[in-house]
């Protein structure tokens, strides 16, 4: 099997190139899960290649997949990048800036997406080499559609059917120089992710007579105080969980009591069954504290995303082999994140690991986070990825082949 340094070496020989189709992407960035010209970049980009790509995902949904097939038969791993981008204004004045107004790949998807050409490039031209066959995902709808759940729905883990998964996400404004390749290694990598929204209806009443109506601003501060109590008051100290009130809207007069509210917000873990208890509790919590001061209740829940669980064998294998590529000094292990992600739908159904990629520290002049307006990446990150995703499906099909 060629080596990692040579991966490696092919790798930086494509820097420019990444460079390109990274810039390509950030220039046109799209929202959601429909991308039409993102999709057709990535189609025209692997057709390129000699590979046939198909769509993924149904009605409505530009996922990109395609199959790099491998002289031997073997298992299959699936590579993903997610294409989405943010409904963020860019605030850069860079030559490649995003040309749409509103819209701005602040998350590094564009990064992801170039990584894994990158990786699909190296691996088609060692495809010979390979003991069975990797599959490219290339996501819409991340940021929010659960474009994830879709293509699996459209049945991305089958034919091939899927046996292992890995997925990386750009990291910028970290403490770890750029290069760096991390991973958590006990198993939680990203949180689980829900919404709620709680609608609270009383009684309007003039300020001066609050014995006439029924206050849903009182209602409200109840609910809210009741919601971080289970927190601190129900959960286990050892149980990594929050809960984040994060909007409380009601009346529009200084001396007017209104007659409704809302409040909503979010919470965050890595465990289901804490995940459900929450849910559960917030719902209790809302409806008796509104009926405890003569009003009602309303509680919705948004799109529920579960934690990003890396499965302790693939993660402990493909970190041997980042090990590999980068050597001790540019691998880190990383702890669990609070922030989501819908590559645990491919998590939940195969073996998987979710890597992250530094793309600039702060002290290397990087200090923004990804969501930010002014987060730069260096580019320089881009070929490490590449033969990171490269180099790591080629030795996990090699250590699992038949």
């Amino acid at each position: 099997m060629t080596s990692a340094q040579e991966i490696q070496r092919e790798a930086d020989a494509l820097s420019d190139q990444l460079i390109t189709w990274r810039r390509g992407i950030h220039r046109r960035p799209e929202i959601g899960l429909y991308l039409p010209q993102t999709a057709a970049f990535v189609e025209t980009a692997l057709r390129q290649m000699g590979l046939e790509p198909s769509r993924t995902g149904g009605e409505g949904v530009t996922g990109v997949t395609a199959v790099i097939k491998g002289g031997r038969p073997g298992p299959v791993v699936l590579l993903r990048a997610d294409m989405d981008a943010l409904p963020l204004q860019e605030k850069n004045e860079l030559p490649y800036r995003s040309q749409t107004p509103g819209t701005a790949h602040m998350c590094g998807h564009d990064t992801h997406t170039a990584m894994l050409l990158g990786a699909a490039s190296i691996l088609a031209t060692h495809a010979e080499e390979l003991c069975g066959s990797v599959k490219l995902m290339f996501q819409p709808g991340e940021e929010g559609y659960n474009g994830a759940a879709r293509m699996i729905e459209d049945g991305l883990l089958e034919n091939p059917r899927v046996d292992a998964a890995i997925a990386m996400h750009c990291l910028t404004g970290s403490a770890w120089k750029t290069g760096t390749i991390l991973c958590a290694i006990d198993g939680k990598a990203k949180a689980s992710s829900d919404t709620f929204h709680i609608m609270v209806i009383g009684k309007g009443t003039h300020g001066a007579t609050p014995e006439l109506g029924t206050d849903v601003i009182y209602m409200l501060s109840h609910i809210a105080e009741g919601l971080y109590a289970i927190r601190s008051r129900e959960l286990s100290s050892f149980i990594p969980a929050i809960l984040s009130v994060c909007q409380i809207h009601a009346g529009s007069v200084d001396n007017i009591l209104p007659e409704s509210g809302v409040l909503s917000g979010t919470f965050r873990t890595f465990d289901e069954k804490t995940q459900a208890l929450i849910r559960r509790r917030i719902v209790e919590i809302s409806e008796a504290a509104a009926s405890a001061f003569g009003g009602k209740a309303e509680v919705q829940f948004g799109e529920s995303l579960r934690p990003t669980l890396n499965d302790r064998a693939v993660s402990d294998s493909v970190f041997s082999y980042v090990r590999e590529l980068c050597g001790e000094d540019l691998t880190a292990v990383i702890g669990p994140v609070m922030g989501a992600e819908d590559f645990s739908e491919v998590a939940h159904k195969v073996p998987s690991v979710y890597l992250d990629v530094s793309f600039g520290s702060a002290e290397e002049g990087y200090p923004y986070a990804v969501h930010s307006p002014y987060c730069v990446f260096n580019e320089q990150a881009l070929p490490r990825g590449a033969a990171c995703y490269a180099y790591c499906a080629m030795r996990w099909l090699e250590e699992h082949c038949d």
